[in-house]
């Protein structure tokens, strides 16, 4: 088939991707960088002859400054090695008792009450030693955890190996919140986990210095105009912008130039969709899904939203081997057709097909208005996954191969979804209710601040 032919032979979103490592780095919102990606994203589009369109937003944005992080007994201080999280206060000097607060659920944080006023609140991002099916929290959720049980600051471990340390926003709803929050090695959180001791407490001092400013960024949407129903949308969207600390090339350049090379696949071989194809790349993900909800509201106010038949996200997507969707019925009955055609192409492609609502990406504005949203099930790997919003989240963890599946199979998926005669409809709203409750994210939204039921 054309579409498999030019996307394995005429690939080009990983020396696409690279290029933006070596000549533009990382793409954080607001800054020169996130701008010339941006421009580099219309411009690829454009050539390829699609509509493009830009979807501005305005936003405050966090700018990392200094930090120092020591620990001891009061009198003499040790220094550790920490990251600054997104969204944390402008200026900080505080001293604070550290006290253990596991995993930082709630359950955690409940049985520390007493306790964690005017503390130092120490927590790792992952979870270790949970009885199975406990859901993790966003670490942005547990830090407002911390917040409203009176924590001075947080500091958290993160669970890769090796001293990496992860960044990303503390904050639900992209503004400043009232406390430090940290993050340290694995090490150096067992360092401290022996040390904290009632008869020999140890507290952290955090000294940290940050900068604000108002920001204008822009999405990049990209239209191929459908031939029978050009009115009715399939959405294929990820973001662009990453965090400072490198490049961002598996979050989320792996997703993002896969996104332009499908677009590219299908302009080469002169496609012609039933459904109108969209191709979004979202700024402002990182910072609280900014860039994917100015266009969601863009689009509701001007009553273009329930155009949008699904939305299929790309976030850290490389190598599918099935697909997530969430949607009214018969959903999974299509995606369990489109798999099985997908699989007579390339078996490597396993045809699993799962259910299950997920939020904190650019899906979640489109699932919360029961829009149906299709999320790409891979597996990286842990050597991908422990450089997560970290400083070695470089090139040389992406297998171009992986994006060429990207391509291949997310291209077969959303060219079987625009011609098809018939599409399932979203979920109403007490149905996507009942769905995100039975889900586990009652309590995640109600911590945003996102339930409305």
């Amino acid at each position: 088939m054309a579409l498999e032919e030019e996307a394995v032979h005429g690939a080009r979103g990983y020396e696409w991707l690279e290029y933006s490592t070596i000549h533009i780095g990382h793409r954080l919102t607001g800054t020169d960088q996130g701008g010339r990606a941006t421009e580099l994203a219309d411009s690829l589009f454009t050539r390829m002859g699609l509509q493009v369109g830009r979807v501005p937003f305005e936003a405050e944005v966090w700018m990392r400054g200094a930090l120092e992080l020591t620990y001891g007994d009061g009198t003499v201080q040790h220094a550790l090695r920490a990251e600054s999280l997104a969204n944390t206060p402008l200026t900080v000097s505080l001293r604070a008792p550290l006290i253990d607060a596991g995993n930082g659920l709630r359950d955690d944080m409940e049985g520390l009450a007493h306790a964690i006023p005017g503390k130092a609140v120490l927590m790792n991002l992952g979870l270790v030693n949970a009885p199975e099916g406990t859901i993790n929290l966003h670490r942005s959720e547990k830090v407002a955890l911390a917040i409203e049980h009176g924590a001075a600051a947080v500091v958290f471990v993160n669970q890769a190996e090796h001293g990496v340390l992860l960044t990303g926003t503390a904050s639900l709803d992209g503004r400043v919140i009232g406390i430090p929050a940290v993050c340290i090695g694995s090490e150096d959180g067992e360092l401290l986990r022996s040390q904290i001791s009632p008869d020999a407490p140890i507290e952290v001092a955090i000294s940290m210095s940050n900068a604000v400013r108002a920001v204008r960024a822009e999405s990049v949407v990209a239209r191929l105009p459908g031939d029978t129903h050009p009115e009715e949308v399939i959405v294929i969207g990820g973001h662009l912008d990453s965090w400072d600390l490198a490049s961002g090339a598996t979050d989320n350049g792996l997703g993002a130039f896969s996104i332009l090379d499908l677009a590219r696949c299908l302009t080469a071989i002169g496609y012609k969709p039933s459904r109108t194809i969209v191709f979004a790349l979202f700024m402002g993900e990182e910072q609280g899904l900014l860039g994917s909800t100015a266009w969601l509201n863009e689009m509701k106010a001007r009553d273009e939203l329930r155009q949008v038949r699904c939305m299929i996200n790309l976030d850290m997507t490389g190598g599918p081997y099935g697909f997530n969707v969430v949607g009214g019925a018969g959903w999974t009955d299509v995606l369990d057709t489109i798999g099985a055609e997908i699989q007579k192409v390339d078996t490597s492609f396993r045809g699993v097909v799962d259910d299950r609502a997920y939020l904190h990406s650019d899906h979640q504005p489109f699932l919360l208005e029961g829009v149906p949203v299709i999320l790409p099930m891979c597996d990286l790997g842990g050597h991908v996954y422990g450089c997560y919003h970290s400083s070695c989240d470089d090139i040389h963890l992406v297998d171009p191969r992986r994006m060429v599946d990207n391509v291949r199979f997310v291209g077969m998926l959303a060219t079987a979804l625009a011609d098809r005669a018939i599409l399932p409809h979203g979920l109403e709203d007490q149905a996507l209710r009942d769905k995100l409750r039975d889900d586990g994210l009652e309590e995640k939204l109600r911590i945003q601040g996102e339930w409305r039921w």
